[in-house]
């Protein structure tokens, strides 16, 4: 029996496996990794997180990250607890996890170090201890690449003796000339930036204190919109393969762009598609495709799971398997939830103003903000807009126009030829009440 040969060739995982993902994504997976360390030592619950966030990390203190970008390196450092001697030598390094790995909350595929790390730079330094223990892995990228075996030299160093100190420190230089050039263009660091805010709304002062070039990120926090008594939110929830599912949906509060409106979706409380207006989540496709009025639109989407493989995120983390079966089920709800927002918000814009329509317009604008967690937290139910009772008025303008002989007939009849038009108006109409409306 011959075989053909069938290796794994590194040039593969340093030239092809790098191609589908950016630099600034390349960064937010080295920032999963610090978070993912965090609530892996604190036993932090990603469900109280999003859903039950004043009890969800109550004593525990909060890890920093710094992050450091520029055409010289990227540096990422830690105080999220440290990375134990054994998964350094067993697990961190392979691609991929093994079976009986213990998986974190936000590293689902064990590929997203190692390629950052290929797409960056050459030369790379990782140290990493926790209180107890401590390891350093140094070597250069194009060297390790002439070699035949894949394993990496790892030396033993002592630890913090702190549990407040316990962190990893990543730092890549000998950067690639295609990286070197984007960063000295002044984009990447503020595009990391925002990426960040965006992506990590559950999890910035909850548990880490993130710094991008010594410059603090706030979370962008993801607002919903009722009005009690007048609008609700539609929710509705279930467990599929695994996975639970929170589904929201509702006219958003304050002024909002199109660039805000749409979907929003959370795999373990990490934003993976932010204000989603494509046929990934129904637009052009189940319901209507996007519109300016469409503006005040927003939705969030939330997969759970204690096995991040079951989640419907793709490796990069900013894109969605559709052929993952609870996303298949979500979106169909999504859709469902979906439509009576966008008629509500058409009708908005009649070919003719009304007073009804006065109070959508109303209603749009006079939303307030509620969590995602409170939405979640009613009871499953569809968008519901309660039309506001109006005061019965006293008084209505009356206008139309009248031919002035027949104003001027009025005048002549009455004596009174200096008798305005509204005047006449007035006493008509008394005159017919009088005459013809008497009980």
């Amino acid at each position: 029996m011959r075989y053909a040969a069938a290796d794994v060739r590194k040039q593969f995982f340093i030239d092809m496996f790098t191609r589908d993902i950016s630099l600034e994504e390349c960064v937010l997976d080295l920032i999963d990794n610090s978070i993912d360390s965090y609530l892996q030592k604190h036993s932090v619950s990603v469900s109280k997180l999003v859903f039950e966030p004043e009890t969800a990390n109550v004593g525990k203190g909060v890890g920093t990250v710094e992050v450091t970008c520029n055409e010289h390196q990227i540096k990422v450092v830690d105080t999220c607890g440290g990375i134990s001697r054994h998964r350094a030598q067993d697990e961190v390094f392979c691609f991929g996890h093994s079976a009986g790995e213990e998986l974190g909350k936000l590293g689902a595929y064990g590929v997203g170090m190692k390629r950052a790390l290929f797409k960056i730079g050459n030369n790379f330094r990782i140290v990493s201890r926790t209180a107890e223990e401590g390891f350093e892995v140094s070597f250069k990228l194009d060297e390790w690449a002439e070699k035949s075996e894949w394993k990496v030299p790892i030396t033993f160093i002592e630890g913090t003796g702190s549990e407040r100190r316990a962190g990893t420190a990543i730092t890549i230089t000998e950067l690639r000339p295609e990286v070197e050039l984007r960063i000295k263009e002044g984009d990447v660091p503020k595009n990391i930036f925002e990426d960040a805010s965006n992506t990590y709304p559950y999890f910035l002062g909850n548990c880490v204190r993130l710094r991008i070039n010594d410059d603090d990120v706030d979370p962008k926090p993801i607002n919903l919109g009722e009005l009690n008594g007048v609008l609700r939110a539609a929710n509705e929830k279930f467990e599929h393969d695994g996975v639970k599912v929170k589904l929201a949906a509702t006219v958003a509060p304050g002024q909002r762009t199109s660039e805000d409106a749409g979907w929003y979706v959370l795999c373990n409380g990490r934003v993976v598609v932010r204000a989603d207006k494509t046929n990934l989540t129904g637009w052009s496709r189940d319901f209507a495709s996007f519109q300016p009025k469409y503006r005040s639109f927003i939705g969030v989407a939330s997969f759970e799971s204690d096995n991040p493989l079951n989640l419907p995120w793709t490796t990069t983390k900013r894109d969605l398997n559709r052929e993952s079966t609870s996303f298949i089920k979500a979106r169909a709800l999504m859709a469902t939830m979906t439509r009576p927002i966008l008629t509500f918000l058409n009708s908005q814009y009649p070919a003719e103003s009304t007073t009804e329509v006065a109070d959508i317009r109303d209603t749009v604008g006079n939303v307030k903000a509620i969590s995602f967690n409170d939405v979640a937290a009613k009871p499953s139910t569809g968008f519901l807009y309660t039309p506001p009772k109006r005061k019965e008025k006293k008084f209505e303008w009356v206008r139309f126009q009248a031919e002035v002989r027949l104003l001027d007939k009025v005048r002549q009849r009455l004596r009174r030829s200096s008798m305005g038009a509204a005047e006449i108006g007035r006493h008509v109409l008394d005159h017919f009440v009088k005459t013809e409306c008497e009980e």
